[in-house]
């Protein structure tokens, strides 16, 4: 019989991967069991691109995007049987003016040699030569998109875009390989568009000048950096006799007019020979002005366009005090040690890619410089301490990699010779060094409390109680609350009802309209849009104008980044995200909203990021922040939530931190949760805060498995290591806990093995899959949460091979849209009876998802919040589950008795976990615990 083996058809949707068993092809749902050894390792770089939505599924065949196919490493393409990497030189070319039509570029494939290959043709990430297929390497393919973007390109603003992006394509210098350059780009190309202006006067008697401020249409704040404006409005404008559609500024900047705006601009410059008096007559009335002058055009789509020149200030909230430059603050809070113990892999970059803080090309190109030096020493790590960070901040660790090298490479050239340039944000009033905005009680409209009417879902007793809660603090005209239920205890149900309550209320004339805003993780979006349908009747909320995705891309005003404030204003309820609120502040700010509902408010727990301003910035008559943990990572996550909701009630965060976070004794803490949550003067409290075991006695009980497993040999050596380098290299805390951590989970993740083999290597693969071998035998269902996304789809093979299931179990990681994501929770939901696994990152599964279909989780690879490790748990302990949970908690022991890492890390974890219950304090370990951690681990 012929073994199985990969086809592929380049096409140019993509590359078509079929697994062939002789001339057969298999479907796709059975490669992990039909693939021999040699290819299993590539099943699994399939079944990771498939989780990614970086390759969809047709039958018998994967269609994966060329990007994905160019990034594939050698050790990969092996795996997959792919052929090598094409041993090619790409040449590019440039002909003509860069900023004129007739500008082209052109590629030429070479041999290294530089002889041209005759016939060449590329599709995709494939380039056929001599009748056979070679893959592309990630920089060719980019470059060969780069130049096929520009030859394409039908406009001026367009192809200038084009070339800005084939500029960043090529290599920094010729040794790269990458690409031969034979004319020459710039070195930085910026491409920026104006649609709008406001005027200045510079100068005085009649040699003053008309000074053009350019904008983007429907923003106040000038588009340039003071400099390039200054070179605009004083130099560049009236260095021709009329305006121009295009202009060249320093530094690689191009300048493009929308055309209304270059027939406005014509119009100054016409102008800027007249005497002083006519100058200020426009600068006075520069509308009326245009449409006279533009009259004679007989153009009237052009005098409608010449209102939309100029862009009336909007008005913001109170706290507001203005557009402005983003500028990072200095916070005036207790200074806490950050620990970021293990750093997380739930994240869509390369293995071993740098740590999450901004460098510059200068550090980046020093951090560069030292890996390279300790990769040609055989070192393992580089111990790096990122800037900014405080002196007694322990070092983050960095691997010594390839990947590590090339992901410096890209930062060192996509800041080099950059200048730094800030968002334009809404600018608030903070109190963070004192209370500078406190919003008031207001008189509302006397609005009866009650279910409504389109309510088809019966609430429980604590939901209703949910409800009036929340009516009854709208009707006392407090700002906003707080509603930190545990989770599973419905929070969604008790918003959703109140927003439809709020809704008859317009509808009936009791109260006057105004769209409703929620804003939510992107990953939670469809489950908005699913739990509207599901517990709403008719129309429920009425027309949900959907400001993320495409729906974002509709509301753009023409090709700049403005968002259509109209349809913002006129919408029933808008469904965002976070980070749209935050790049698009200035639009959603303009916009009254009547409640603005904060889902999983946690997501704006730090103060001093954009993120947390543009939420506090937004205007609104009622807020709601919803949030199973409160309380994260510091005391002050607690005082940044409620300070959105009702600034000023916990004062300054200068005095909030010195009083709460300085001292931090438990009957300290316990008054400040009678502050929350108690009544006071007959106003209902701010903060509603209920557990699952006391409101909902008919859920099931959750039942903790502990298993112990001895470290296999391979582990323990492993171990042991690691173990002996703690002991003798003093002050590595945070590099030895990291790397016990990654040893506890898998001595080598890479490592080629039978699946038999590869389990073997592992205590904590070795206890789940004891506890899979009897969830299936019980036919049930299981949440596997395992933080090592690169391990993720080795492990859904494994367990599809091992349990011979029709098709590999679903993965959810920070790569999967909210979409999918919420796709892959119905089919689960949704599927036969009988044994099946979701595989889930902590961070992305763990928020705001309905899985109880499932009854067992097992938390392969520990988060060291217990917060973060109860809301994953809270995704099967919830309404809707009637079984008993059982907690799988795999942990690895040493066969000397001495206490492991995982039994150290499981009684810290469980620690933080009982003072969490009582009192609102951080889950999250401090500096303090890391060193106790690593004490009782290394015996020090």
């Amino acid at each position: 019989m012929t073994e199985a083996h990969f086809s592929i058809t380049p096409t140019q949707a993509g590359t078509e991967l079929r697994l062939m068993s002789g001339n057969v092809p298999v479907p796709v749902g059975q490669w992990p069991l039909q693939a021999p050894p040699v290819l299993r390792g590539g099943v699994d770089c399939i079944n990771g691109w498939i989780a990614a939505d970086q390759a969809s599924v047709d039958g018998a065949t994967v269609l994966v995007e060329h990007a994905a196919i160019a990034a594939l490493s050698p050790h990969e393409a092996a795996a997959l049987g792919l052929p090598p990497a094409a041993d090619a030189l790409a040449r590019v070319g440039t002909r003509g003016v860069i900023n004129a039509p007739t500008f082209v570029a052109t590629l030429q494939w070479c041999r290294p040699t530089g002889q041209a290959f005759v016939g060449a043709e590329r599709t995709g990430a494939w380039l056929r030569v001599g009748g056979q297929n070679r893959r592309l390497s990630g920089p060719l393919f980019a470059l060969a998109e780069a130049v096929d973007t520009v030859t394409t390109a039908t406009t001026p603003e367009g192809r200038l875009l084009a070339i800005g992006r084939l500029r960043d394509c090529l290599p920094t210098n010729q040794e790269t390989g990458a690409a031969l350059l034979i004319t020459g780009l710039p070195l930085q190309i910026d491409v920026m568009q104006a649609d709008a202006f406001s005027l200045d006067l510079s100068g005085d008697g009649d040699s003053a000048r008309l000074v053009p401020i350019l904008h983007r249409a429907g923003s106040t704040d000038p588009l340039l950096p003071a400099d390039l404006q200054n070179e605009f409005g004083h130099a560049a404008f009236n260095r021709y006799s009329d305006a121009r559609t295009m202009y060249s500024l320093s530094g690689g900047t191009f300048l493009v007019l929308a055309p209304v705006l270059h027939r406005a601009l014509s119009e100054v410059r016409r102008h800027q020979t007249a005497s002083i008096a006519t100058k200020r007559a426009i600068l006075a009335a520069p509308r009326r002005h245009l449409r006279v002058a533009l009259e004679a055009d007989d153009d009237p789509t052009l005098l409608e366009q010449v209102e939309q020149v100029f862009v009336d200030t909007p008005a913001y909230s109170d706290r507001v005090i203005g557009l402005g430059l983003w500028e990072k603050r200095s916070l005036p809070w207790v200074a806490r040690t950050p620990v970021n113990w293990f750093a997380a892999t739930d994240a869509p970059r390369p293995p071993g890619a740098p740590p999450s803080v901004p460098l510059n090309a200068a550090e980046a190109e020093t951090l560069r410089g030292r890996l390279q030096t300790a990769i040609a020493a055989g070192e393992k790590y580089v111990t790096f301490r990122p800037p900014g960070a405080s002196p007694d901040e322990p070092p983050v660790s960095i691997p010594a990699t390839k990947a590590q090298v090339e992901q410096l490479n890209r930062i060192v050239k996509a800041n080099a010779d950059k200048p730094d340039s800030a968002p334009v944000v809404l600018l608030i009033l903070t109190n963070e060094n004192e209370v500078e905005h406190e919003q008031t009680f207001v008189a509302r409209p006397d609005l009866p409390p009650g279910i409504p009417a389109c309510l088809d879902t019966t609430p429980k007793p604590h939901q209703r109680d949910g409800l009036r809660w929340l009516q009854d603090s709208w009707r006392s005209g407090a700002p906003g609350v707080l509603l930190a239920d545990d989770m599973g205890l419905g929070k969604t149900l008790q918003g959703l009802a109140f927003l439809a309550w709020l809704r008859e209320g317009m509808e009936q004339g009791r109260i006057p309209h105004a769209p409703l805003l929620i804003v939510a993780p992107t990953g939670l979006l469809a489950n908005w849009s699913a739990e509207h349908a599901r517990h709403l009747s008719g129309i429920g909320l009425g027309t949900c104008l959907s400001a993320f995705g495409a729906g974002l891309r509709a509301l753009r005003r023409g090709a700049g980044p403005e968002l259509d404030r109209k349809q913002l204003s006129a919408a029933d309820w808008v469904l965002t995200t976070y980070e749209t609120l935050r790049d698009h502040s200035p639009d959603f700010g303009a916009v009254r909203f009547a409640v603005l509902l904060a889902d999983e408010a946690q997501k704006v727990k730090t103060p001093g990021v954009r993120i947390t301003d543009a939420l506090k910035g937004m205007k609104v008559d009622f807020r709601i922040a919803m949030t199973g943990t409160p309380v994260e990572n510091r005391l002050a996550d607690l005082w940044c939530i409620v300070d959105g909701v009702r600034p000023g009630c916990l004062g300054s965060l200068s005095v909030f931190s010195q009083t709460y976070e300085a001292i931090a004794d438990l009957p300290t803490l316990r008054d400040l949760r009678r502050r929350l949550d108690e009544p006071s003067a007959g106003v209902p409290p701010l903060l509603l805060r209920r557990m699952k075991e006391d409101h909902l006695p008919e859920l099931p009980t959750a039942q903790t498995h502990v298993g112990r497993t001895p470290m296999p040999r391979i582990q323990m050596e492993a171990y042991t290591e690691v173990l002996e380098s703690a002991r003798t290299t003093p002050g590595a805390v945070l590099l030895a806990l990291q790397r016990f951590r990654a040893i506890s989970l898998h001595p080598d993740t890479e490592m080629e093995a039978s699946d038999a083999d590869f389990i073997g290597a592992s205590a904590r693969l070795l206890a789940c899959f004891t506890a899979l071998d009897g969830i299936v035998a019980a036919g049930e269902r299981a949440l596997i949460f395992l933080d090592n996304v690169r391990l993720q789809p080795r492990l859904a093979t494994i367990i599809q091979r091992r349990y011979r299931l029709p098709a590999t179990p679903e993965i959810i990681n920070g790569t999967v849209a909210g979409s999918k994501r919420q796709e892959r929770v119905d089919r689960f939901q949704s599927a036969p009876d009988g044994f099946d696994v979701m595989v889930m990152s902590p961070r992305a599964g763990g928020v705001g998802l309905t899985l109880t279909r499932a009854n067992h989780v097992i938390h392969l690879d520990r988060w060291w919040n217990p917060a973060v490790e109860d809301q994953c748990t809270g995704r099967a302990l919830r309404i809707g589950q009637d079984r008993v949970v059982h907690v799988h908690v795999p942990i690895a022991t040493l066969p000397t008795g001495q206490a492991s890492f995982d039994e150290n890390l499981n009684e810290l974890l469980e620690r933080k976990r009982r003072l969490t219950r009582d009192v609102l304090l951080p889950g999250e370990p401090d500096q303090a615990d890391a060193q106790d951690l690593f004490a009782r681990t290394v015996g020090a």
